[in-house]
């Protein structure tokens, strides 16, 4: 059976972040922070995971061609959401996770109501136009949504190239003053590193990568060439490793740490990072 329309309606009734797993043998089952709760009455079986996996994915350009064994797509519904669909395999049959975030990206004082706070780390991206600005969080849906609001407020306000690039786009930055390019990785390109590498023809103010676990050699040469060529890079780590020292350690302008606290509210704290202090990370 395809849940697709049971799932996309229970969605659509609220406008925060959802996470919706599928897995054979249980219910439909949502989390939020660390408690789970039933939505639906009936077990699935993995058919149902199945029919239902084709009929999300059948909202995207991969529609046509057959399911591998993992993966992860995206796709926007109007007025609803944004929805990431990831999906493995176990012992032949898929797991799926759905993340369902807002169609409208949330202003930034709502994320964060520190407004101080906010106004220093704007101003730091408005004021450099090269560098690394470092985002790291335990909860990467939160530091995505967080840097997609400052973008869309940096987009409102001042006179800026902004370029993204993700896999999958979690959002549509909308332009203001500013112009604004976005490719998804596996859609518009076939890997970061092309993407990467592409960047350089336009010549933007600000490059946004999306999460990474890790960044390969090759991927690192093109971030350097493109902080030379006086762009300011925003990246998304949850881990920091010893190659991002080695490599960015006299490039970071701020490290920023984000927390959320038990009711929701996201805390930012920005760190000044000299060589030495990266060293004692």
């Amino acid at each position: 059976m395809n849940y697709m329309p049971y799932i996309v309606n229970y969605l659509s009734k609220g406008e925060e972040t959802t996470e919706i797993y599928l897995v054979p043998g249980a219910f439909i089952t949502e989390r939020k922070g660390n408690v789970l709760s039933r939505i639906s009455d009936n077990i699935l079986t993995p058919e149902d995971i199945r029919d239902t996996l084709i009929a999300f994915r059948s909202h995207t350009p991969f529609a046509l061609g057959p399911l591998s064994r993992e993966g992860m797509f995206s796709f926007g519904v109007r007025d609803i959401g944004r929805f990431r669909v990831s999906y493995i395999t176990q012992r032949g049959s898929y797991v799926v996770h759905i993340l369902k975030t807002p169609y409208h990206i949330p202003p930034i004082h709502k994320l964060c109501p520190d407004r101080e706070t906010v106004n220093r780390l704007e101003e730091i991206i408005r004021l450099h136009n090269s560098g690394i600005i470092l985002f790291q969080s335990k909860n990467q849906v939160i530091v995505s949504t967080l840097v997609y609001s400052l973008l869309q407020r940096i987009s409102e306000n001042y006179n800026k190239v902004i370029f993204i690039l993700e896999s999958p786009l979690s959002f549509l930055l909308k332009h203001g003053q500013s112009l604004v390019i976005q490719r998804e990785v596996g859609v518009d390109v076939e890997s970061f590193e092309e993407g990467l590498r592409d960047t350089l023809y336009l010549n933007p103010d600000i490059l946004y990568v999306g999460q990474r676990d890790f960044i390969p050699s090759k991927e690192i040469e093109h971030i350097l060439r493109i902080i030379e060529s006086n762009t300011l890079v925003i990246l998304n780590l949850p881990v920091v490793g010893e190659s991002f020292f080695k490599s960015f350690r006299d490039h970071v302008r701020v490290w920023v740490d984000v927390e959320t606290k038990h009711n929701g509210e996201t805390r930012l704290f920005l760190k000044d990072i000299q060589p030495q202090a990266l060293e004692n990370r």
